[in-house]
């Protein structure tokens, strides 16, 4: 099996140099994913918030709850 992506974090700086794995933008924040070996994979400020998003639901976070903790990244990502 061959996995995609790096085995060490990327640097800030590293970051900005790859494209989002999913979409193809610039890069800004970088997900391990632990069926692909535990790489890491450069993600753009959307793809991060629709993945974050995703995994709030899918682990049941009650609505109000997944709502306060997106409100509150997505100000986060803003700075």
């Amino acid at each position: 099996m061959k996995y995609v992506g790096r085995r060490k974090p990327y640097t800030e700086r590293g970051i900005s140099r790859i494209r989002c794995y999913r979409c193809g933008r610039p890069s800004s924040q970088q997900w391990q994913v632990c069926a692909n070996g535990n790489r890491f994979l450069g993600v753009c400020n959307e793809c991060d918030i629709r993945m974050n998003e995703m995994v709030l639901e899918f682990m049941k976070f009650p609505e109000h709850i997944a709502c306060a903790l997106m409100r509150k990244y997505r100000e986060e990502l803003e700075r």
